[in-house]
């Protein structure tokens, strides 16, 4: 087994090397990126998130969704908190808001697993300002694909209803530490979790990138691969091709739905120390990917 590693990262060293100017322009490919559309969308909430957890605001919004979105997704009522800011900034911020609840003992793993299943939602200004008015020139486009990809969410909870949560005494913390202190904590947690972020970005980047350069592939299934990798790339791909607007369309909401394995693999980052089922993740994110899309089909049928 060491054997067969040794030698596959020799293979990648020497692809490395060999396309080094396509490995230099990727880096700096998705640090602009990261830096301009991801970093200044994240890392206020992630600081954000973070002291509102220390001060237990949590319990104000459970108070308030909590027994709704416990009854509609079978889960606690503490949790409220995780769907509805990943309605708010996207993912993968709610990776970062399921740790921090992780960490002072507010939820367990199996609740972690769940709803980490159906919170995976793109950034409402990513979705409607980038995608629909500055790529598909429409805030209507924008506005439909959010919708779907909050419906898609929705199934994917409803699935899971009949998954049981582990009931446990929540651990709450009593010595307060001052503002200050906290939100010092909280722009170092911020600042480690974003670039775990750009870590995932450049490394998916140059894959997708090494992938177009070596190979000969039909720009619609390098789009098809790009977005199933990392979203924002394959979404300006898609945009570009000579195909029917619908199906433009159905393509983007798949990769909306689906979220891409650079996001994923940032929440497997943001998350590893604790055990994410990622096989579940991926299976569960595509099918119901191609459901959403399928339904998303019907409707521009009608539309």
């Amino acid at each position: 087994m060491k054997k067969y590693r040794v030698i596959l990262l020799t293979i990648i060293l020497i692809i490395f090397i060999k396309n080094i100017n396509i490995v230099i322009t990727s880096t700096y490919e998705a640090s602009v990126l990261f830096f301009n559309k991801i970093f200044i969308s994240i890392f206020p909430f992630i600081i954000l998130m973070d002291i509102l957890i220390y001060y237990d605001y949590q319990d104000f919004l459970k108070n308030i969704f909590g027994k709704i979105l416990s009854k509609i997704f079978n889960i606690n009522s503490e949790t409220c908190i995780i769907f509805i800011l990943s309605i708010l900034t996207g993912s993968p911020t709610n990776a970062v808001y399921i740790k921090d609840m992780l960490d002072n003992n507010l939820i367990d793993i199996n609740t972690a697993n769940k709803i980490l299943l159906f919170s995976y939602f793109q950034s409402i200004p990513f979705v409607i300002g980038t995608i629909g008015i500055k790529l598909y020139n429409s805030l209507k486009i924008g506005l439909i694909l959010w919708i779907f990809i909050f419906i898609n969410n929705v199934l994917i909870g409803l699935y899971l209803k009949k998954e049981k949560i582990t009931s446990f005494n929540i651990n709450t913390i009593s010595n307060k530490d001052t503002l200050i202190n906290t939100i010092k904590k909280s722009i170092l947690k911020g600042i480690n979790t974003s670039y775990d972020i750009l870590g995932n970005l450049i490394i998916f980047t140059i894959i997708i990138n090494l992938i177009k350069s070596i190979l000969n592939i039909n720009p619609i299934l390098l789009s098809i691969i790009s977005g199933s990798l990392e979203i924002t790339n394959g979404i300006v791909k898609v945009n570009i091709l000579n195909i029917n607007l619908k199906y433009k369309l159905i393509i983007t909401l798949f990769f909306l739905s689906f979220s891409g394995l650079s996001i994923v693999f940032q929440t497997v980052s943001i998350l590893n120390n604790y055990k994410i089922n990622v096989k579940k993740i991926l299976i569960i994110r595509l099918v119901f990917a191609l459901i959403s899309c399928f339904i998303f089909y019907i409707f521009l049928k009608f539309y």
